[in-house]
């Protein structure tokens, strides 16, 4: 019975180190939600260079998080002191315009927009910097796919409670078995 003994502590062992894997990589892409994300596009233009990113991969009809990263090509530093204005417009004629701005953002060294795009489509958007004396512009075209349903955007939220349960269920045998195991040995 030794052996039955070692293969349910084995077991109990490797469900106490699994489970909180588990539990972190289900709960992790719901966690998540920082400045940053995905890359959109760089673009170099004289002496700066912007990067842009968004926290959803593709876009999509509500509310999105966009920020842009602007360095200076010359010293490899970042610019902290420009103003970023963006317009987004799509091809529909609906005309949106915003300013990116670090007081939005959680990590400094980026400038941050929060949209709310209505609809689906392309859209062209144009990022204008001011820094200093500087004017650049740059635009670019984003496609902004149709809605998810409910059920697949929100599938991580509905599979947790089962697999907490189904996991639950399975330390509780383990459980129970060695608990059986012991009183036999007896």
């Amino acid at each position: 019975m030794t052996g039955a003994k070692s293969k349910g502590a084995n077991a109990h062992q490797l469900v106490n180190r699994v489970l909180p894997l588990i539990v972190s990589i289900l709960t992790m892409g719901i966690s998540i939600r920082a400045d940053g994300g995905s890359v959109l596009w760089q673009r170099t233009t004289g002496s700066i260079t912007v990067t842009a990113f968004t926290t959803q991969s593709p876009l999509r009809p509500g509310p999105a998080d966009i920020s842009f990263l602007v360095e200076n090509n010359e010293q490899s530093r970042p610019i902290l002191d420009a103003q970023v204005f963006v317009t987004f417009q799509s091809e529909t004629g609906v005309t949106m315009r915003t300013e990116a701005t670090h007081a939005q953002a959680r990590n400094k060294l980026l400038y941050c927009t929060l949209i709310d795009l209505p609809q689906p489509g392309h859209w062209k958007m144009t990022l204008l910097i001011v820094h200093g004396a500087e004017r650049i512009e740059f635009v670019s075209d984003l496609a902004v796919s149709e809605p998810q349903s409910p059920l697949i955007a929100n599938w991580k939220f509905m599979a947790f409670p089962f697999t907490i349960a189904i996991l639950f269920i399975f330390q509780q045998g383990l459980a129970w078995k060695r608990c059986y195991s012991s009183m036999t040995d007896e």
